[in-house]
């Protein structure tokens, strides 16, 4: 029987991009999915009749240890922060098996980002091999660093690895979620403002990375677990001249592709916004956090300011890093730029406005 896998996160941005990507190289593969209701459950398997629903989330511990113990591989693409208790639980069923399983977490580029202030371009770039020790003794205070501390403390029982995103962006196959996740709160500060935005002058730099590429990385991880496990995957063997570890204390994986400032950014959402009717002009204004915040206007979940803060300070950051490890091990971005995606993105957040 091949190896079987625990799926969580299968309707978000990134975790339908993922699994329509394991599905359609790997259809053999038994794979267990969690979801938060029925419904949503029934809309998957519509799609995907091979997969197994369990209904539960990254709250309910019992459920994932169970889960995480059944399985030989667990792909976690649901959020981190917040949720370590789940991580851990999924961390507890995984060193309860005879065999060492493997654990693929999702963390983020928050780790490393700098002062908000937009007004220069940071001259650092993170790499994941050449800064591995600061990235991996940071404190447990910054974000998503509690969550990551739990992964990599497990790596003597379990076989770890953390894929850590930066701005996501592109359309996703996701049942659920088409759309980056950022974009909606974009496009409401947009709307708020009449116009486009930038903190100060907009200097800082994001890293990007298309939500189809980010997808491989997990399937190139995917097929080494499945290989150690003795599945053949029709993968081509890794180079021996690599020395990279690809699991442990010190797998972490950076995902970018492309740079923009924020002012470039804005530039061709402006421009893309302006052409869909949205804008009536290509304004770009400096505003401060505390405006950027109200004008995003976030009204749901258990923080709402909080959020809101916290997306307007990612406007004014930089995050740069150099996913040196993926493509350590295999990893080739294809996808096109984020500012070519701009206009499809829009356009289909406008068309799911009309229709809900």
């Amino acid at each position: 029987m091949p190896p079987r896998v625990f799926f969580i996160g299968a309707n978000g941005h990134i975790g339908g991009a993922v699994l329509e990507l394991i599905i359609s190289r790997h259809p053999q593969i038994p794979i267990t999915v969690l979801m938060r209701t029925e419904s949503k459950a029934r809309a998957l398997l519509s799609r995907y009749p091979s997969v197994t629903s369990k209904i539960g989330s990254l709250s309910d511990p019992e459920i994932l240890e169970s889960l995480a113990n059944d399985a030989d591989v667990v792909i976690n693409t649901g959020p981190d922060v917040s949720f370590a208790t789940g991580i851990s639980s999924i961390l507890k069923g995984l060193k309860k098996k005879k065999e060492k399983g493997y654990y693929i977490h999702t963390s983020g580029g928050a780790l490393i980002w700098d002062k908000p202030d937009g007004s220069k371009a940071g001259e650092k770039i993170w790499d994941d091999i050449d800064d591995i020790k600061t990235l991996t003794s940071m404190p447990v205070t910054a974000v998503h660093r509690l969550e990551d501390k739990l992964v990599f403390d497990a790596h003597e029982y379990v076989n770890v690895a953390i894929i850590s995103p930066v701005m996501v962006y592109g359309l996703s196959p996701s049942a659920d979620h088409h759309l980056p996740l950022i974009y909606p709160h974009l496009l409401r500060a947009f709307r708020s403002l009449n116009s486009g935005f930038t903190i100060s002058s907009g200097s800082n730099i994001w890293g990007h990375i298309h939500v189809n590429d980010l997808a491989e990385i997990y399937l190139i991880l995917l097929s080494r677990a499945l290989e150690s496990l003795g599945m053949e995957t029709g993968r081509a063997a890794p180079s021996e001249s690599s020395k990279t570890e690809v699991w442990g204390p010190e797998a972490y994986y950076f995902a970018s592709s492309n740079e923009v400032s924020f002012l470039g950014f804005q530039r061709s959402m402006v421009r893309a916004l302006k052409k869909l009717g949205v804008l009536g002009n290509d304004v770009i204004a400096q505003i401060d956090i505390e405006t950027a915040a109200k004008a995003t206007d976030v009204t749901k979940g258990e923080s709402p300011q909080a959020w809101a803060r916290h997306l307007a300070e990612s406007y004014a950051i930089n995050m740069r890093v150099s996913p040196s490890r993926a493509k350590a091990i295999g990893w080739v971005p294809k996808d096109i730029a984020v500012q070519d995606t701009m206009e499809d993105v829009i356009a289909k957040y406008l068309e799911s406005e009309k229709q809900n």
